[in-house]
């Protein structure tokens, strides 16, 4: 039987980065921080992470429909504000 990843390509950051419209740096630190679904292909001090597109997208969908209470998978960062 043919299993979801023996049929697709694990990509690299870059690449998850371009389908997530967002830097690469961001999609290595949600990886770390369990956010998005990733896969480490080393055990050492620097993680080699690999995506699968399909996890990303079905992650997004969760996102997009879930509750809005519920954490954002990413927080903004706040700006100076004017007084």
């Amino acid at each position: 039987m043919l299993t979801q990843t023996d049929s697709e390509a694990f990509v690299t950051p870059e690449e998850a980065a371009a389908f997530l419209r967002c830097s690469p740096i961001t999609v290595k630190r949600l990886a770390r921080e369990g956010k998005l679904p990733a896969h480490s292909v080393t055990n050492g001090v620097r993680r080699r992470w690999r995506f699968l597109i399909s996890e990303l997208a079905i992650s997004m969908k969760k996102e997009v429909s879930s509750d809005r209470s519920s954490t954002p998978l990413s927080q903004p960062k706040e700006r100076g504000k004017a007084v």
